[in-house]
């Protein structure tokens, strides 16, 4: 053997005992991982914190109402909720005239759609600079994570402007998460293909002209999104009657009016059914 394989083969030795070495320190066998089981958290004792507690074990749905900025665009401003009101606000809009509407139709529907979190504000989100400035959104939507809700501290349950207002921003919001997470119904975008607005230029269209380009109303022209959610608001703040008349007046209303309803079916939920559970609640109210 010359010098040089000489050396070669020591180099080899050298690096197969190294990884010999590693791989013996590297194999050692760890201490196990002490099993620690699962503790409950406990039932919260503040009725507040109790309902939510129970919201999210549900619906795996968190409320929170504590503000923080973080849940609010560097260009709007809203106030917080007051404390006092969280609660019946989660009674008595929450549970009553969001979530019950779907329950009643299919008992599932709500435990797979629900947001993750639901964040309350005690006033609109008012927006002070940007393209969207003096702008104030009663509700955002963010995929299918969160709905914003606004609005809280007018809490008054023998107002029924005010829960009409409220539970058609819910049913808005949550159209855009089903939207997220099935998709709008196929076609819906090109009935009105190269008719909207964009961005906030459609406060320059009057109704008629909206319904002319088969919007439910002139803030649908926004964009696609929009158009579908101010649809599902439309509906269901309106007596059936009138929803088929409005649909009647065009066929581009025709077709969106068929394409939305007959989405929401497949879904297990009847738009006019939940229309008219909303409707006989503010009846109820009233009375």
């Amino acid at each position: 053997m010359n010098k040089s394989n000489f050396l070669n083969t020591k180099v080899v030795i050298y690096y197969l005992l190294i990884g010999i070495l590693t791989f013996n320190f590297g194999c050692q066998k760890e201490d196990a991982i002490p099993y620690e089981k699962y503790k409950e958290p406990a039932m919260p004792d503040d009725p507040t914190e109790l309902a939510i507690y129970k919201l999210q074990k549900e619906y795996q749905t968190k409320i929170i109402y504590r503000f923080d900025r973080r849940y609010i665009s560097a260009d709007a401003f809203a106030a917080p909720p007051k404390h006092e009101l969280v609660l019946p606000y989660i009674n008595n809009i929450i549970r009553k005239v969001f979530i019950a509407p779907y329950e009643r139709q299919a008992t599932d529907f709500m435990l797979e759609n629900m947001p993750i979190e639901m964040v309350m504000f005690g006033t609109s989100m008012n927006y002070v600079e940007g393209d969207e400035r003096n702008f104030s959104a009663s509700g955002v939507a963010y995929g299918l994570s969160r709905i914003n809700i606004t609005g809280v501290n007018k809490y008054d349950m023998s107002n029924p402007s005010w829960i009409r207002g409220q539970y058609a921003t819910l049913h808005h919001e949550f159209a855009h998460v089903l939207d997220k997470k099935y998709g709008r119904p196929v076609g819906f975008d090109d009935v009105s293909k190269g008719l909207y607005a964009g961005g906030t230029s459609y406060a320059v269209f009057s109704s008629a002209e909206a319904r002319s380009r088969g919007f439910w109303r002139n803030y649908g022209m926004t964009n696609e999104s929009e158009d579908f959610a101010t649809w599902i608001d439309g509906i269901v703040t309106t007596d059936k009657q009138d929803v088929l008349n409005i649909a009647a007046q065009n066929e581009l209303l025709n077709q969106k009016y068929q394409l939305v309803y007959n989405f929401y079916l497949d879904l297990g939920i009847d738009l006019h059914v939940l229309q008219q559970y909303l409707s006989d609640f503010l009846n109820n109210i009233e009375e």
